[in-house]
């Protein structure tokens, strides 16, 4: 009976298996051609099998459906989904539109930090949202357009403190702003332009405006010159009117922007080539000395800096009055530099260098 049992299992398993037609009534019709309707019922299950696998594999997760980055059927998802990397971590949580990031939804790094949070369109931060750096500190939240800053936003710190707030245009400060301290005093308080502030908006300010503008530590310069030291936007302002830097008849004439850089036509600038291509041909250039305003703003820049400025600090006779107060009488010994002189759109930008076709160091606008 056994022998029997087994002949018969093996008998049915050939017919199974055989997927040739026996008679006529064993084919059907596939469009223009004939097949076995074994063959067809196969292909019809390996073809149910695969789709299966397909839906398994975009099965939901929780709350969405899991893609990876590169499956085919991601470019037909709709909704909330959850998209894994290379490397299998999740990248992204959020809203799809047939494939493309659009709506709301959350970037992560292949250490699942969180990157950005917020709108998304077209594969790209557009909206609202949230950006974070390497540690998962926010450095800037706001309006983004095609992943840049754009619009208005805040801008922080790595420590975390709020480091700017007002607007942006294509990734740079741009427009009306405010700049805070590290312990989150306004400091500055006006125009930017190309991710600078606007130094130009202080010229023929009288000192009660200027207060408005600058808000943050002082160092006041009186005497044989009259002017201000705006310590935290690296700035110093002289003017030609008033007995005291600090009277109400006191405007200002010149601003020293103590740095080796400036930013003209969308770009920064540090080289004299540089400033030629975005200012025209310079006005004068040559040897100078420098006025007692001059030596003044060289001897702030040296302090604020750790490489040499020109070739050092200026001798000047002065004393201090009070802890922010100092008279200035004279330049005790005299003091030689290399300017370029440009003249652009009613300013005149004064750079100071070392030497003929070097960086500049720092520089003074005037009307």
């Amino acid at each position: 009976m056994r022998n029997g049992d087994e002949g018969a299992m093996k008998d049915f398993l050939v017919r199974f298996f055989d997927l040739r037609p026996q008679n006529e009534n064993e084919y059907c019709t596939f469009l223009i051609w004939q097949m076995s309707r074994k063959l067809a019922i196969a292909l019809v299950a390996a073809i149910s099998i695969c789709c299966l696998c397909i839906l398994w594999s975009a099965r939901p997760a929780g709350l969405y459906r899991t893609y990876r980055y590169d499956a085919l059927s991601l470019r037909f998802a709709t909704g909330k989904v959850r998209i894994l990397g290379k490397s299998g971590y999740t990248a992204y949580v959020g809203d799809v539109d047939h494939g493309m990031v659009k709506g709301r939804g959350t970037l992560y790094d292949p250490q699942e930090q969180v990157v950005y949070e917020g709108e998304f369109d077209a594969n790209a931060y557009n909206g609202t949202g949230r950006y974070y750096s390497e540690n998962a500190l926010l450095l800037y939240e706001g309006e983004f357009q095609d992943n840049l800053y754009n619009g208005e936003g805040r801008q922080y710190r790595e420590d975390g403190t709020l480091w700017y707030d007002g607007n942006f245009d294509r990734g740079q400060r741009e427009g009306d702003g405010t700049l805070y301290s590290v312990v989150q005093d306004k400091v500055y308080t006006g125009a930017f332009r190309d991710d600078q502030i606007f130094y130009p908006i202080f010229l023929g300010r009288s000192a009660a405006e200027t207060a408005e503008i600058y808000l943050g530590q002082r160092e006041v310069y009186t005497g044989a010159v009259r002017g201000v030291h705006m310590k935290e936007i690296g700035a110093v302002s002289f003017g030609g009117d008033g007995s005291s830097a600090l009277d109400e008849t006191f405007q200002v004439s010149g601003l020293y922007v103590l740095q080796p850089e400036i930013c003209l036509a969308g770009g920064r600038c540090d080289q004299i080539p540089q400033l030629t291509e975005a200012l025209g041909e310079a006005v004068y250039q040559g040897n100078t000395f420098l006025t007692l305003e001059d030596a003044v703003a060289l001897n702030l820049c040296c302090e604020a800096s750790d490489k040499e400025v020109l070739y050092g600090r200026a001798k000047i006779a002065m004393r201090s009055i009070f802890d922010d107060v100092a008279e200035v009488s004279r330049l005790e010994k005299v003091y030689q530099a290399y300017i370029y002189v440009f003249d652009k759109d009613g300013i005149l930008y004064t750079f100071f260098c070392k030497d003929r076709d070097s960086g500049f160091d720092f520089y003074r606008i005037e009307e």
